[in-house]
């Protein structure tokens, strides 16, 4: 009813020049190009503040994706940005995939809250980030531009609960060059990282 009222004020001041359409429509086509456009949901219950210093392990993230492995770099590009920004005692890569591999576990059963808290007791931490890869690889159309979609959540081992979670896409940047998906995932990656640290307690 809004929009039919609206659509009838219009009328009323008069139609707006087929051209300026036309330029309208080139325009939005143009800055879609260039934008990087990007989706996040958080958890809808503000966490607490994290200690910095909690054992995580990062397990390889349930791939729902067409890609390879996309899984396991997702999770290795998050590895290391914890790594590099200093957050959290995090276990070895390797060492976390013999685990699971010893434990017969799936990363697919670690959607399960209480599967991923076990594992967690399991491998003696204080939590597991695990999560899936929604999106990674190039949508196609006027150009084909990378995207990817991650979905996050630290689960603590002790009691199973969700101590953060947010769910981001993006896609990639870029007009004239465009942005690479490893490229487009390691900058997305950089955000949910960053974001994850704002909610840890300060020394």
């Amino acid at each position: 009813m809004i929009r039919e009222e609206a659509a009838g004020d219009c009328g009323a001041v008069g139609a707006t020049p087929a051209w300026h359409a036309v330029l309208l429509a080139g325009l939005l086509v143009l800055l879609a190009g260039c934008a990087d456009t990007r989706y996040a949901a958080h958890h809808a219950r503000e966490p607490a503040a994290l200690d910095a210093k909690l054992d995580v392990a990062v397990v390889p993230l349930e791939n729902l994706t067409n890609y390879p492995k996309a899984g396991l770099i997702a999770a290795e590009l998050v590895s290391t940005e914890l790594y590099r920004r200093g957050l959290f005692r995090l276990t070895e890569g390797t060492a976390l995939r013999q685990a699971l591999n010893a434990l017969e576990i799936d990363v697919a059963d670690l959607a399960v809250t209480y599967a991923a808290a076990e594992l967690g007791r399991r491998l003696e931490v204080d939590a597991v980030l695990v999560g899936s890869v929604s999106e990674y690889g190039y949508q196609h159309g006027l150009h084909e531009e990378p995207v990817v979609g991650l979905n996050l959540r630290l689960v603590a081992a002790a009691s199973g609960d969700i101590l953060w979670a947010a769910s981001h896409s993006t896609t990639g940047r870029g007009y004239l060059a465009r942005d690479s998906v490893n490229a487009a995932a390691q900058r997305l990656v950089e955000e949910m990282v960053a974001t994850l640290g704002s909610h840890l307690r300060t020394p």
